[in-house]
């Protein structure tokens, strides 16, 4: 007789990014009461079990989600080739919302708490200020060229994140007066570059 066939386990490589997508889907088809770890594991393909050995549990895959939405966010803002301060906001501020609108339940596991009772963690909250400080890198290379109006930069970097939040967060609820919600967008990125500009520069 020949020996049974052992079930070969799926290794952590592959396991982690068939996990987050099969709860990235989840969250986006049926919102955050599909998020439970046999749903998770049976979009995946994967044992339950082994879902519980990797990320302790649902809010493990969450945190996961959000770091990984975070991390990938950066990644795609320090890839951006710019000469220029103004240039790379206009980049940035694109890249921001395209990211929301290609991952909009993710997004919303980010900025919108779409899982009511997730709380991130530091490594989390670490991976999310890490985003941050690429607008306010952003901030402080204009100021430092004499291209933005001197100021603080965290803060200036807040109130511009805001705005861009708020036209994001309407347009992904299709909430909006506008048909041309592309030309709408760069409108508010003019209408922010004019406030950022240094007027006294000569």
């Amino acid at each position: 007789m020949s020996p049974k066939p052992t079930r070969s386990r799926t290794a952590t490589a592959d396991l982690v990014p068939a996990v987050l997508d099969a709860a990235s889907r989840l969250l986006q088809q049926e919102g955050p009461d599909a998020l439970s770890i046999r749903r998770i594991a049976t979009e995946a393909g994967v044992a339950p079990m082994s879902l519980y050995n990797h990320f302790g549990g649902k809010h493990g895959i969450v945190e996961a989600l959000f770091q990984r939405g975070f991390e990938a966010l950066t990644t795609s803002l320090r890839a951006i080739e710019a000469t220029s301060a103004e240039q790379r906001f206009r980049t940035g501020m694109r890249c921001y919302r395209r990211f929301a609108l290609d991952h909009p339940a993710v997004y919303a596991v980010m900025f919108q708490k779409l899982v009511p009772d997730f709380e991130p963690g530091d490594e989390a909250k670490a991976a999310a200020a890490q985003t941050f400080l690429e607008l306010v890198g952003c901030m402080s290379q204009g100021m430092a060229e004499g291209v933005f109006a001197a100021g603080d930069p965290v803060a200036t970097g807040q109130l511009v994140w805001g705005a861009c939040h708020g036209i994001v967060a309407l347009e992904l609820v299709e909430i909006g007066f506008v048909e041309d919600r592309d030309a709408n967008y760069e409108s508010l990125l003019e209408v922010l570059l004019a406030g950022l500009r240094n007027t006294k520069a000569s």
